[in-house]
């Protein structure tokens, strides 16, 4: 497979509340995902060359999340090895 073209975006999640999260999560238009499960890149089949991910490189630590994804859920909170990270397209 060709490389996929990434876009880079990272937003940190710092000091929300449980309470605040909560709220937010009731006025959402769409379902959050909440630590996101991962394949390896080479069985990501699904995935074409123009297929947009957002990429997020920490450390050692590569993660894809496809556009597609992203577009029907508007947001993924997932772990990085610096701690809470929010993904969103």
């Amino acid at each position: 497979m060709k490389s996929l073209h990434f876009l880079l975006v990272l937003f940190i999640v710092l000091g929300t509340s449980a309470a605040a999260q909560m709220q937010a999560q009731e006025r959402l238009p769409y379902t959050t995902i909440h630590d996101p499960q991962f394949i390896p890149a080479s069985s990501a089949t699904f995935l074409h060359d123009p297929d947009r991910v957002i990429g997020v490189v920490i450390g050692k630590v590569a993660k894809a999340y496809p556009a597609a994804i992203l577009s029907q859920h508007g947001l993924v909170e997932d772990q990085s090895p610096s701690g809470p990270i929010a993904i969103t397209w």
